[in-house]
C-alpha cells in the first residue's frame, strides 16, 4: 500500500492558496449569487420567531383594472384566516382596501419607515390611505390568537 506523502492539509496558506479561494468565491458569486433580498428575509424571520406568530402564505394574485390605476389584488391564507388585499397605486402613495375572514380583527401594514393600523369593520373590510410605495407586509392580530404575519410584497 503506498503512503501518502501529501502534506499540505498541515502547512499554512499560502498565496496560491489565497488565490484559489478568490477565483472559487467568484465563481460562486457568478453562479449562485446571494439573493438580494436575503438580509430582508433573514429580518422577516426573525421577526417572526421574535412574535411566535404564523405566517400567511401568498395564495393568489391577479392583476386587476380599476378606474385606470394601476391595482394589485392579492389573497394570503394561514390556517383559518383569510386576507385579502386591494392596492390602487398614484404616484408616491398607496390606497389599500383589504377585508379578513376576521371581523373586528386589527391589521397592520408595516412599510418602508412607516407602520398604520387599521380595524376591520363587522364584515371583515378595511381601508387604509397613502400608504407609501415600496415593500410592506401585512400582520393581523385577532383576541386569543396567535398573531399572523403575511410575507412582504411590493406596494
Amino acid at each position: 500500500m503506498a503512503e501518502d506523502t501529501y502534506s499540505g492539509a498541515d502547512a499554512p496558506m499560502d498565496a496560491a492558496d489565497e488565490r484559489i479561494l478568490a477565483q472559487l468565491a467568484t465563481l460562486y458569486a457568478t453562479v449562485d449569487p446571494v439573493p438580494f433580498d436575503l438580509v430582508d428575509r433573514i429580518d422577516f424571520a426573525i421577526a417572526v420567531a421574535e412574535l411566535e406568530a404564523d405566517i400567511a402564505e401568498l395564495t393568489r394574485g391577479d392583476l386587476v383594472g380599476m378606474r385606470s390605476e394601476e391595482t394589485d389584488s392579492v389573497t394570503f391564507t394561514s390556517g383559518s384566516l383569510s386576507l385579502m388585499v386591494t392596492t390602487v397605486r398614484s404616484a408616491h402613495h398607496v390606497r389599500i382596501d383589504g377585508w379578513v375572514t376576521s371581523p373586528g380583527a386589527e391589521v397592520d401594514v408595516v412599510g418602508e419607515g412607516v407602520t398604520r393600523t387599521v380595524t376591520a369593520d363587522v364584515t371583515g373590510r378595511f381601508a387604509l390611505e397613502e400608504i407609501p410605495r415600496g415593500r410592506a407586509h401585512f400582520v393581523v392580530r385577532r383576541e386569543g390568537y396567535r398573531p399572523v404575519i403575511t410575507p412582504s410584497m411590493e406596494i
